[in-house]
């Protein structure tokens, strides 16, 4: 998979991982496009036809300077300031020479043929203003007077079908077109916010970026027991009992680390955690009720006290470390050790101290295990870069995990 394929796909990530933010930004844009919709009306679209005279047949005509002009002259003169300006004037309420330059628009439809188009706010003013300018305009190129450039040379030139008619100027769906503008233009600001965030963020969010932080692998991924005060913690001590996802999650976190032997000798597992990843700091207690719901009689240890869930066949501490000094030198050693931590919430700097912290205190890890993973993630973190980078089928996560409801 290439450098620029794996990037895409974090980018569409993390705009679906911060999807409510893009919807709120969406959401402004939208309501923006409909107030600028009500204050810029809907404008309607009148079309009046000139038709010009055919061209010069003989040479008696040109030499008399009779006939047409070439159409693109036509045009100049139909889009020129006096005509517009005239035009404008003839309007009740009146219309500026500017304003009526950016409604009107005169193109040429054939060789003998002009349209004009004109906008304007009620479908009455539109047809006025569209037979406005074809009626100027006709005095301009059909008079005798002289007029600025030589312009009143007689043509034969005539109105060929009035405006009595306007399109456009809907109101729902002007609304609607700005509504949506708004909304686009309000989730592309939204998506380029949200990943110019995301890329100063240095935290780990996916499993297999967890696993390459430190080279260890990611054993299960379990949903976390929100623990908030007092009552939460004594409720998880006594009373909890896990669900089936959050059971058959557990039990393989114990199986990889052969912990779910019934009858075997006494054996301890210290679950590390960082200090503020309150998502992570229940998964001792939840292992302990999974080991006691399938036999295996499991005591918890913090601090040194000892909170008995039976005898001594599985100790587990819960040991929680700074995240910028971790320090395991005064924690009693354990048959196994993993790191427990939430996605999201540690960079690969503070997971390499914590690892190099546990080597220099003769600890060795063996493995991780991730809570509340992103749902978006369905890598695995058990396979090395070397395969990934030198395959192009790898395993994936087809199952997440279910999120506890009280």
């Amino acid at each position: 998979m290439s450098a620029q394929q794996l990037d895409v796909k974090k980018s569409w990530q993390a705009i679906r991982r911060h999807r409510l933010i893009v919807a709120a930004v969406a959401a402004i844009g939208l309501l923006g496009g409909v107030a600028y919709g009500l204050v810029a009306p809907a404008m309607h679209t009148a079309t009046s036809l000139v038709v010009l005279p055919p061209p010069p047949a003989t040479d008696a005509e040109k030499a008399a300077g009779s006939g047409a002009q070439s159409i693109d002259t036509q045009v100049f003169i139909a889009e020129s300031e006096p005509v517009l300006n005239s035009a404008g004037q003839n309007l009740t309420p009146a219309l500026p020479a500017e304003e009526v330059r950016n409604r009107v628009k005169v193109t040429a439809v054939t060789q003998d043929v002009i349209k004009i188009d004109a906008k304007g706010t009620t479908a009455q003013q539109s047809m006025r203003l569209a037979n406005a300018v074809a009626e100027v305009y006709l005095v301009f190129i059909t008079t005798d007077e002289k007029l600025p450039g030589d312009l009143g040379k007689k043509t034969g030139a005539r109105v060929l079908e009035q405006a009595s008619t306007a399109r456009g100027g809907n109101v729902l769906v002007h609304l609607g077109i700005l509504g949506l503008l708004g909304a686009l233009i309000g989730s592309v600001i939204g998506s380029i916010g949200v990943l110019a965030k995301v890329r100063g963020d240095r935290r780990l969010r996916l499993r297999d970026e967890i696993a390459d932080a430190v080279g260890l692998p990611v054993l299960a991924s379990v949903s976390s027991y929100q623990a908030t005060d007092v009552s939460d913690w004594a409720y998880l001590l006594e009373h909890y009992s896990p669900t089936a996802v959050e059971a058959w999650s557990l039990r393989k976190t114990l199986h990889h680390l052969g912990l779910d032997v019934r009858g075997g000798g006494p054996v301890s597992l210290t679950v590390l955690s960082f200090a503020g990843d309150d998502k992570a700091l229940p998964l001792g207690p939840q292992l302990a009720a999974l080991a006691a719901s399938i036999g295996i009689p499991a005591s918890i240890v913090v601090d040194a006290h000892r909170e008995t869930r039976g005898d001594d066949a599985l100790t587990i501490h819960l040991v929680v470390v700074d995240r910028d000094a971790p320090h395991l030198g005064g924690s009693e050693p354990t048959t196994n050790t993993i790191i427990a931590l939430s996605a999201g919430t540690v960079t690969a700097e503070e997971l390499a101290r914590l690892a190099v912290a546990a080597a220099a205190a003769d600890r060795s890890i063996d493995g991780l295990v991730v809570t509340d993973p992103d749902p978006a993630d369905r890598t695995i973190g058990r396979v090395s870069q070397s395969m990934r980078r030198s395959s192009s089928r790898l395993p994936t996560l087809l199952t997440g995990t279910a999120r506890r409801t009280k």
